[in-house]
Parts: structure tokens; C-alpha cells; sequence
């Protein structure tokens, strides 16, 4: 019984899985150094297991900077999992039973309150909140997803709150309202936006992901630290540090880098799958023994 007790703890300390053709190897050393957002001393070893297999569960890949990370700031309150700025939205659209959305702000205009598209109030107009309607299949009937917030339960005068309140207070309704309409997609997990106005989030805090102007972030973006560590790993943990560091470098150089640094992620990627088709290659086929050698009569590997 202790013996089952200890292989299970020891398999909920670390998990691999696939996102979009990219494996994601995660554990807690890599995540309390490198996905933590905050004082990652305070965060607890249950804390992190929960967000690996969340990650999992959910097929969220922490590896692509702001997708999902784990944030604790207070030794008394619990550590969150925060999904980043787009994540939401994009993975409502993407899911199969998604059919339209509608979002903007909530105004008063005089002594009328209207609800108007966009994010921009005109001259005159009182920004109250944001709204969202999301159109989605359940059981293949058509089903209705609808969100107000209202901007006084969320304006703590924080971070971008101050500078774009409208934009603000729609992404948390647009957020709100793909996980009422997709729970299971969505599971214990809170946006950017409501973290920050909850205040879980410092007031100098910058939002993972976007910059001053608030545009998106590039189409082919440099992969962060956390993915070089995760792409170095994979290779040591299948061949060793010596050898994992030459593959490495041979498949970078058929790119034309030298380093990993500035490596953009569509590169990240291909160099992943080229690395997996290597590790899947040298698996035991169906004429390897028990150990992993050729039975007698099988030809042998190339390159023996």
C-alpha cells in the first residue's frame, strides 16, 4: 500500500502531455523558477501539482509566454491560476461548439443607460461597464452565454485601469462570459484583468504579454527562458547533457542560429518535432527484447 502510495506522489510531481503538436514537461522545480509570477518561496508543492495538472487537463501550454502561469503574492492568500491576456477569448473561438460572440460597454447617456459595441465612450457619455453575448451548441441546441460587469466593482484605479478603463472592464465580461459558456475549458482558472482589479495583482504590475499601446504581441514571437529550459531538458533527460546540448546545436544550425536566444517560436516548434522524431526513432521497435536489445536474427540499429 505504501509502495502504490508513493509511486502515485511520485507521478503527480511531474507531467508531460501535448499542446498543439509541442510537448509540455513540467515539474515542480521548473515551475516554482520559472512560471511563478510573484514570491514563488510562498507558493506550496500542492499549490504547483494543482497547476501542472490543470495545465494538463486543460491542454494549456505555460511555456508560450502569458498563456497561463501561476501567481502568489501573499503568504495568506491561496496561489492562482492565471490565464493570460487572448488566452480566453482564443480558445473559446477555437472550440468546436463556439458559434458568435457580441461584447462592448455599457453607457449612460443623458438619463439613458446604453449598451453599445466596441470599447469607446463618446464625449458625454458615463462609462458604467462591460458586457458579452457568446452563441454556442450544447446537446446541438443552440444555447446563449450573456455577462454584464459593472466598472465600480472592478476600477481600483490600478495598472492599465487608470489609462483604459473601457477596455478593461470589457476583456473581464469578454472573460467572464467564455467561461460560463465553456466551464469545463475554463475550470479554476481567472483572467489578467480580474486579478488586477481584484487586486491579487500589485498596482505596478504589467500584464503579461502586452505592452504600452496595448497592441497584440508579434505573430512569431521570441520564445521566453522558460521554453529554452523546457527544450534543453528534453533533450539531457533523453541523452544526457553533452550529447542533448549537440543535438540541440545541430538542429538550431540547420536554421542558421548558433544559440537559442531570440529564437522565435516557430522555430521552437519545429525544432521540437524535429528533436521528438529523433527520441521516437530510438525507441525500442518490435523486435527489441525485454531490455530494449534486438532479439537474435533482428538487424541491427543504424549505426552500430
Amino acid at each position: 500500500m505504501s509502495t502504490a502510495m508513493s509511486r502515485a506522489e511520485s507521478n503527480a510531481l511531474s507531467v508531460v502531455y501535448e499542446v498543439a503538436g509541442t510537448q509540455v514537461a513540467l515539474d515542480l522545480p521548473f515551475v516554482k523558477r520559472y512560471l511563478v509570477r510573484g514570491k514563488s518561496e510562498l507558493v506550496s508543492d500542492q499549490e504547483i501539482v494543482l497547476f501542472m495538472n490543470t495545465c494538463k487537463s486543460q491542454g494549456m501550454n505555460p511555456l508560450v509566454n502569458g498563456e497561463v502561469y501561476l501567481i502568489k503574492y501573499s503568504k495568506d492568500d491561496p496561489a492562482q491560476i492565471v490565464v493570460g491576456k487572448g488566452t480566453y477569448l482564443r480558445r473559446a473561438v477555437e472550440h468546436p461548439d463556439f458559434l458568435h460572440k457580441e461584447d462592448g460597454i455599457l453607457v449612460m447617456r443623458g438619463d439613458e443607460i446604453i449598451k453599445k459595441e466596441g470599447c469607446c465612450p463618446y464625449p458625454g457619455e458615463k462609462l458604467l461597464g462591460g458586457w458579452c453575448r457568446i452563441t454556442y451548441l450544447r446537446g446541438q441546441a443552440e444555447r446563449t452565454a450573456y455577462k454584464e460587469v459593472a466598472l465600480s466593482e472592478y476600477d481600483k484605479n490600478m495598472a492599465n485601469w487608470k489609462s483604459k478603463p473601457a477596455t478593461m472592464i470589457n476583456k473581464v465580461a469578454v472573460s467572464q462570459c467564455c467561461r460560463e459558456a465553456f466551464p469545463r475549458d475554463f475550470q479554476g482558472t481567472y483572467s489578467e484583468d480580474e486579478m488586477v482589479a481584484a487586486g491579487a495583482i500589485p498596482a505596478d504590475y504589467t500584464i503579461v504579454g502586452e505592452g504600452d499601446d496595448g497592441d497584440d504581441p508579434p505573430e512569431d514571437p521570441v520564445i521566453s527562458q522558460a521554453q529554452r529550459q523546457a527544450l534543453f531538458k528534453l533533450a539531457h533527460d533523453h541523452f544526457g547533457q553533452k550529447e542533448g546540448n549537440e543535438v540541440i546545436l545541430k538542429l538550431i544550425g540547420e536554421y542558421g542560429l548558433k544559440s537559442t536566444n531570440g529564437m522565435t517560436s516557430s522555430v521552437y516548434k519545429a525544432v521540437t518535432d524535429s528533436l521528438m522524431q529523433i527520441i521516437e526513432s530510438l525507441a525500442p521497435g518490435p523486435n527489441a527484447g525485454e531490455e530494449g536489445q534486438p532479439q537474435p536474427g533482428a538487424a541491427p540499429e543504424q549505426g552500430q
